[in-house]
């Protein structure tokens, strides 16, 4: 086991192990902030320690609003850490922030890392909203108790997460603008198919269809739904009143629509 993971278990251990057993049961986690820190990025580690210490809160009843989970009002039902590191597990190496789920000895648990080496290493981007989307995939792991997308397909977790974090409309004017009109059909995907970071766009623009055409309840009730267990297709005829087929021929006009507006002239 890595040093750095060996170190965040015992952490995690001290901080939390007497709350497995003696805290009552409805009793909630609060988000612990870890102020330790030996990389190379002191620098940069305070100016985002002390904004991450404002964010989190900030995040977790947005996401609370947003999602209609109000429960997150009052923290996690599960630990999960934050903490500063240089560096990212493969695949994600420039990535500023991310969510890793764990099994300690008391059970699930989650941490969010922030990439020192990728903020320090720019261009900047809008680190706030990184954060409030990856506090979002916290949210939707914690009230599954694991990993989301065991109930929450890869769609609906990323097109909320945009949709949560604000950064979902600069995704799509951004996406449309490397196309003509009459090219942003390339834009267009199955909801059903591969994930794939390509398809981001096409996972919001999802979202904020349901949204516009059903109201924000709907959205809300579509998340509840599936982490009641319900499949996909149930939980989208019940907060919409559409068949599953419906929904979907619903998102690609509405998202071609979108698309062609923020897309270049075709002249």
């Amino acid at each position: 086991m890595p040093k750095r993971s060996l170190l965040f278990l015992l952490l995690l251990s001290c901080s939390f192990a007497p709350l497995f057993f003696s805290s009552p049961a409805w009793a909630r986690y609060q988000a612990e902030l870890v102020s330790e820190y030996d990389g190379n990025h002191k620098d940069d580690f305070t100016a985002y320690f002390d904004r991450v210490r404002l964010l989190v809160n900030q995040a977790q009843l947005e996401d609370s609003v947003r999602l209609g989970l109000l429960q997150y009002h009052e923290g996690f039902e599960y630990p999960l850490v934050i903490h500063f590191q240089d560096g990212s597990p493969a695949g994600a190496e420039y990535a500023l922030a991310y969510v890793q789920l764990l099994q300690t000895p008391y059970g699930f648990a989650q941490e969010l890392v922030v990439n020192l080496d990728a903020i320090s290493a720019g261009p900047k981007q809008d680190f706030d909203k990184i954060f409030y989307h990856e506090m979002t995939h916290a949210v939707l792991n914690d009230v599954v108790g694991g990993e989301a997308s065991t109930k929450i397909p890869h769609w609906l977790q990323e097109g909320l997460a945009q949709y949560v974090s604000g950064e979902g409309d600069d995704r799509v004017t951004q996406a449309a603008q490397q196309y003509k009109k009459s090219q942003v059909q390339a834009l267009l995907c199955d909801l059903n198919g591969a994930y794939t970071g390509n398809a981001y766009p096409q996972y919001y623009l999802a979202i904020k269809s349901l949204e516009d055409k059903h109201s924000v309840n709907a959205v809300q009730a579509l998340v509840r739904e599936l982490i009641e267990g319900k499949s996909v297709t149930d939980a989208v005829e019940d907060s919409t009143g559409m068949t599953w087929e419906k929904f979907q021929e619903e998102v690609r006009e509405y998202s071609l629509n979108v698309l062609k507006d923020k897309a270049k002239p075709d002249y």
